[in-house]
């Protein structure tokens, strides 16, 4: 990426992200590096790898960068770059970004998610970045560890708020929440909802019943269905503990959750011990989540914390109504009593009660997805995405070079 750039121009920027998966935060960064304009930007992507991976998992990965290469985007492996806090990894991530920055010499560096966030933007500080960018896709203010932990990362997100020129949250409730917490003022942030391939989900066309036969569902009987790594965040544990109300009125529901993670089999016995292992259907990872949409009948999506929700605004594309914990973006995305429901986190019984309403009523429930899909319009498109982020750098740059006086 080095080059010799002419007084005020720009055009190089790196972007940093622990780990390209099928996550949000990940294929949101993956679009925006592809989708940059070539005539105006150099553009690299620096990555890491988690501990946690498997081989399933690394597949799509190697995929992934083989696109990004065919692309022309320069590609640099952190190995020590990872999710997972480990402080003297950490610290050597810290060292080898700086020499990555040192010897690339970006204008602009754009951290993605908390831990590259932390790292990457003490890293671009200390190498003399003249523009830092950073999306948190969400925040770890709740919801992840306990209160002196959480307390702790908020300290430590007000301080890298200060070498930080913008913040762009996914949803304003995002950035609400980010004030709240007093990381910083109104003015350091800037929403660009998370872009998905908009036409890709709604012009998707497919036989429910077909679908249904070929993922071995039921013929009989509604499909609630949710998408999202297998980690405690997700909650998936809160669906399958409102699974026995819904089957105790509707005996021949099936409960499809598509995704990998390291909570698969703590997943599976839950559902043993449930008594619901013959309704719970696990997927794994899948490249036609479109279709698999469109067979559901409901979608699910009970998180305890989200920024927007990426797999949200695929499935509300599709036309589906949603069933949506009230936490973190997720009420900017979905409008209670038109698109969906939303209903508080981790309370099993207040999950089961909004779908069983929506199952009792089809015509609701119809009528809730023609709402949801209209209401997924050209703002969440990976093209308005990237387009308003590079106008964010414009703004940026241009404040950071603007002539004294």
């Amino acid at each position: 990426m080095t080059r010799k750039r002419a007084p005020g121009e720009y055009r190089s920027v790196l972007h940093i992200i622990t780990r390209l998966d099928r996550g949000g935060s990940a294929r949101n960064t993956f679009l925006t590096v592809l989708g940059h304009d070539r005539n105006r930007f150099q553009v690299g992507l620096v990555y890491g790898r988690s501990v946690a991976g498997s081989e399933a998992e690394d597949a799509p990965l190697e995929a992934d960068l083989e696109e990004l290469r065919q692309a022309g985007v320069a590609l640099f492996e952190v190995p020590s770059l990872m999710r997972e806090i480990r402080p003297l990894r950490d610290a050597r991530a810290t060292l080898a970004l700086w020499r990555v920055f040192r010897c690339e010499r970006p204008d602009i560096v754009h951290t993605h998610t908390s831990k590259a966030g932390a790292v990457g933007r003490v890293a671009a500080w200390l190498a003399g970045v003249p523009v830092i960018i950073h999306t948190p896709h969400g925040h770890i203010f709740y919801g992840y560890y306990g209160p002196a932990i959480s307390w702790v990362i908020r300290l430590f997100e007000r301080l890298l708020a200060l070498i930080t020129d913008r913040i762009v949250t996914l949803t304003d409730r995002g950035a609400q929440e980010h004030v709240r917490y007093k990381i910083a003022g109104p003015e350091k942030f800037v929403t660009i909802p998370s872009g998905i391939a908009l036409s890709k989900f709604r012009s998707v066309l497919v036989d429910p019943t077909v679908k249904r036969k070929e993922l071995g569902l039921p013929e009989e009987g509604p499909v609630i269905g949710t998408v999202g790594r297998l980690v405690p965040i997700k909650g998936h544990e809160w669906l399958l503990k409102a699974a026995p109300r819904v089957l105790a009125e509707f005996p021949h529901a099936t409960f499809v959750i598509l995704g990998e993670g390291p909570l698969l089999g703590q997943l599976q016995q839950l559902a043993a011990g449930l008594g619901i292992s013959g309704h719970v259907m696990f997927l794994g990872s899948r490249q036609d989540v479109p279709e698999c949409l469109a067979a559901f009948d409901l979608f699910a999506f009970p998180s305890l914390n989200e920024g927007m929700g990426r797999a949200l605004i695929e499935a509300m594309a599709v036309g589906l109504p949603a069933v949506a914990a009230r936490v973190g973006g997720i009420p900017d995305v979905v409008a209670d009593g038109e698109t969906g429901v939303l209903v508080p986190p981790r309370d099993e019984a207040a999950l089961a009660g909004a779908l069983l309403g929506l199952l009792r009523d089809p015509r609701r429930r119809q009528a809730y997805g023609q709402s949801a899909r209209r209401s997924m319009d050209e703002r969440f498109d990976v093209s308005a995405m990237v387009r308003a982020i590079d106008r964010l750098y414009d703004v940026v740059w241009d404040e950071k070079h603007r002539p004294a006086g």
